[in-house]
C-alpha cells in the first residue's frame, strides 16, 4: 500500500492503465484526439461513477438518525430492493472495469498483493468499528470478489462468460439442495450462507463466503464491459453497445426475481444479474452525459471521490466508529416537523466533509494505492 502524489488531473487514480487520462493528450492545439485521450475520457466516467457509489454510502451510512433516512435510502430488512442496494454492486461493477484497463492484474504476485493488503485493512477496519476481531466486512468482500473475478479471467477467454453464468447457477441449485424439498432457499434464519458462515466465522455475515463468491460474478460482468471499452473507442457506439447489455441483463434480472426473491444480503441470483444490468445503465448514464455531451466539468466533485475511494470510506468507517459512542448526545433534529429531513441534514453534513476530503487529496494529488 502506498499514498503516492500523482501529477495527472483526471484518469484512474490506482494507475490501472499507463499513459490514460493526461490532459495534455486532449486538449493538443491541432484539435486532434486521439485514442488515449478517449480512453483518459471513458477513465473520468468510471471515476465519476465511482464517486456516486461512495455518495450513497455517505449518504446512506450517516450513523445519527439512521431510522429516519428515506426508505431508498436503507437497505430492505430481507427480501426487496431499495435505490441504495444499486451501489456496492455498482462499485464491484467498476472494480471490473478498472481490471480490464489495468496491466497488473497479468502479474499473480501483484493481484495476490493487492487482495491480501485490502483483506488484511478491512479486517483491521472491522475490527475497530466492532471493538474486536471480526473478520468480515466490505473490504474483504471486495478483496474477495477481485480475486473471484481475476481466477475467471485467467481462463480462455471464450469460456469467461460462460464461467459466470454457470458460478450463478451453480450457487442457485446449492442453495435449493441445501434447503430441501418444500423448504424456502432463501429464508432468513436458515440458508446455505448461514451454514458456511457459521462454520467458517461463527455466524451469517451479509459479507460473507457466498455472497463474494456470487460478487465475483459481478465484477467479472465490469471487466468484460470494460474490454468492450477498448474495442469500442467511440463513445456513442460504447454507449448503445453497453446499453443493450443493460437491457437484456436488467429483463433477465427481473424474469428472474419471479423465482428467486431480489436479495443483497445473500447475493441472490436474480440480485446479481439485475444490478449487473443497473450499473451497466449508470454507466450509460454517464458515458452520455460526460463523453458524448461533453460535460464531464459538471461532475468534477464525483471524480475527485471516485480518485480515492478506499482512502474516503477508510476514513468514514473510522470516524464513523470514533463518534458511536456520542449519538445519544447528538440531537435528534425535526425541521418543518420532519424526522426525515433532520435525518437527510445529517447525511448531507457527513458528504460534505466527504467531498471536501476527497477534493484536498485530489488538489494535493495525493492518491491512496494498493
Amino acid at each position: 500500500m502506498a499514498v503516492r502524489e500523482r501529477g495527472r488531473r483526471v484518469g484512474d487514480p490506482s494507475a490501472e492503465a499507463r499513459g490514460v487520462g493526461r490532459p495534455s493528450e486532449g486538449s493538443r492545439e491541432d484539435g486532434t484526439k486521439g485514442a488515449v485521450a478517449r480512453r483518459g475520457k471513458r477513465l473520468a466516467s468510471v471515476d465519476a461513477l465511482r464517486g456516486l457509489a461512495i455518495v450513497i454510502l455517505l449518504l446512506a451510512g450517516n450513523p445519527f438518525m439512521r431510522p429516519d433516512l428515506p426508505a431508498q435510502l436503507k437497505h430492505p430488512n430481507w427480501h426487496g430492493l431499495s435505490f441504495a442496494d444499486l451501489f456496492f454492486p455498482l462499485f464491484l461493477f467498476i472494480v471490473g472495469i478498472a481490471m480490464s484497463l489495468s496491466s497488473r492484474t497479468g502479474s499473480g504476485r501483484l493481484v495476490l498483493r493487492r487482495v491480501l493488503l485490502l483483506a488484511l485493512i478491512g479486517v483491521a477496519l472491522s475490527s475497530f468499528k466492532h471493538g474486536r476481531l471480526y473478520p468480515t466486512g466490505v473490504l474483504q468482500h471486495i478483496a474477495g470478489a477481485y480475486l473471484v473475478a481475476w481466477l475467471i479471467l485467467r481462463s480462455p477467454r471464450r469460456i469467461q462468460f460462460a464461467l459466470g453464468a454457470c458460478i450463478v447457477g451453480a450457487l442457485w441449485l446449492a442453495y435449493v439442495l441445501y434447503a430441501g424439498a418444500g423448504a424456502d432457499p432463501w429464508s432468513r434464519e436458515r440458508t446455505l450462507a448461514h451454514a458456511v458462515d457459521g462454520w467458517i466465522f461463527g455466524g451469517f455475515s451479509t459479507e460473507g463466503t457466498l455472497q463474494t463468491i456470487a460478487s465475483g460474478v459481478t465484477v467479472l460482468g465490469g471487466a468484460l464491459i470494460g474490454r468492450g471499452m477498448k474495442e469500442r473507442r467511440e463513445p456513442g457506439i460504447l454507449a448503445r453497445w453497453v446499453a443493450g447489455h443493460a437491457a437484456w441483463l436488467i429483463s433477465a434480472g427481473l424474469l428472474l426475481a419471479l423465482v428467486v426473491p431480489l436479495n443483497k444480503r445473500l447475493w441472490s441470483p436474480s440480485f446479481t444479474i439485475l444490478t449487473i444490468g443497473t450499473s451497466c445503465a449508470m454507466f450509460v448514464l454517464f458515458i452520455w452525459l460526460m463523453d458524448v455531451r461533453d460535460g464531464r466539468r459538471w461532475f468534477t466533485p464525483l471524480v475527485q471521490l471516485g480518485a480515492n475511494p478506499i482512502a474516503i470510506y477508510v476514513g468514514f468507517i473510522a470516524v464513523r466508529a470514533l463518534v458511536a459512542d456520542f449519538k445519544g448526545a447528538v440531537p435528534q433534529l425535526a425541521p418543518f416537523g420532519s424526522e426525515t429531513v433532520g435525518a437527510m441534514l445529517y447525511s448531507s453534513g457527513w458528504l460534505a466533509l466527504g467531498l471536501l476530503a476527497a477534493h484536498l487529496l485530489y488538489r494535493r494529488r495525493l492518491f491512496l494505492k494498493i
